[in-house]
């Protein structure tokens, strides 16, 4: 049984979804500015703000045209609206991809990532001249109200194929560097929590192939925008939500006594730029930390109470400080 979505669904979900994604994003832009760790997953979480304001003005167009505007304007208006939806999707997907890049070492993983990025740009670049293509064998879609394509069943099976080929390379590329390094528990759960959620526009592309399929204007409209407002949050949630875990470790260190602490150091010490209090409980004579930033894995050198720097090591197979926020 079909859904019927009406021109006012979709014009409130324009509105109303985008704003959400754009405040979301400038959210996470102000908290990168703010603690000056800007990256290029940050650049294109912004360049997703344009491919938004592209989309939303799209839609407005398409949804209501004004008799002063031409037949030129109606379709200048509908590819307007596609390429802000391809522009989205992808930018967020390069988002997330730049933030697992940012915080992998150096080396194959990372030579891996960046071919990734590469794949991504080629199947951003196919689809978005697919619909161009389909588009003009077709003009007379051009002279209806409301101006729209009939993308048919060839762009749905291109759209759905590379949605499942991206999520997937976005789920899988970080399982290694997780289950070979020594995040700390919180750190582990809340980003195996964020790139889960890339599965949400895997789901919800599904929804907008079936409507492309089924050739219901108004359904695809709609789906296609919700997809879009899912992969923005979903750009921007990994900065948020490791904004709000440092605020809330940060009132539960607040909260525990000195001498609690110190019981409950381990003998590693663990530097965090936000914390100016020193290093905690260090019986370590020479250490080094991991920056996983930029990429850089050390190990302990040497122990004062006659450990070997490789007894450690071995206790510590890899010791990794997650810092980006």
């Amino acid at each position: 049984m079909a859904v019927t979505i009406t021109a006012k669904d979709v014009h409130d979900i324009d509105i109303a979804g985008l704003t959400i994604a754009i405040f979301v994003t400038f959210t996470r832009l102000g908290i990168r500015i703010r603690n000056r760790k800007l990256g290029w997953d940050d650049f294109w979480a912004a360049f997703s703000v344009i491919g938004a304001i592209l989309l939303m003005t799209g839609v407005l167009i398409i949804l209501d045209p004004k008799p002063s505007m031409t037949q030129l304007t109606l379709v200048a208006g509908y590819y307007i609206t596609s390429e802000g939806f391809y522009t989205i999707v992808w930018t967020s997907r390069l988002s997330i991809l730049c933030t697992i890049i940012r915080i992998s070492p150096p080396g194959s993983l990372r030579r891996i990532l960046y071919g990734v990025g590469v794949l991504f740009g080629i199947m951003w670049t196919f689809l978005a001249m697919q619909e161009i293509v389909i588009c003009e064998r077709e003009p007379g879609w051009k002279e209806a109200i409301p101006t729209q394509c009939h993308l048919g069943k060839s762009v749905a099976i291109s759209q759905l194929t590379t949605d499942i080929i991206a999520d997937l390379c976005l789920l899988i590329a970080p399982l290694r560097m997780f289950w070979n390094s020594m995040l700390p528990t919180g750190h582990r759960v809340r980003l195996n929590i964020v790139f889960s959620t890339c599965a949400l526009t895997t789901v919800v592309s599904l929804v907008h192939a079936y409507w492309i399929f089924a050739n219901l204007g108004l359904n695809e409209i709609f789906t296609g925008i919700f997809e879009t407002t899912i992969s923005m949050i979903v750009a921007s949630l990994n900065v948020i939500v490791g904004l709000l875990y440092h605020a809330f470790a940060n009132m539960k260190e607040s909260s525990t006594m000195p001498s609690e602490r110190t019981a409950g150091a381990t003998g590693i010490e663990l530097h965090s730029r936000g914390v100016a209090t020193g290093p905690i409980a260090v019986d370590i004579t020479t250490t080094t930390y991991t920056d996983a930033e930029i990429g850089v894995f050390k190990v302990p050198e040497a122990h004062q109470g006659g450990y070997e720097g490789n007894e450690v090591y071995d206790k510590k197979q890899e010791v990794m400080e997650f810092r980006g926020y």
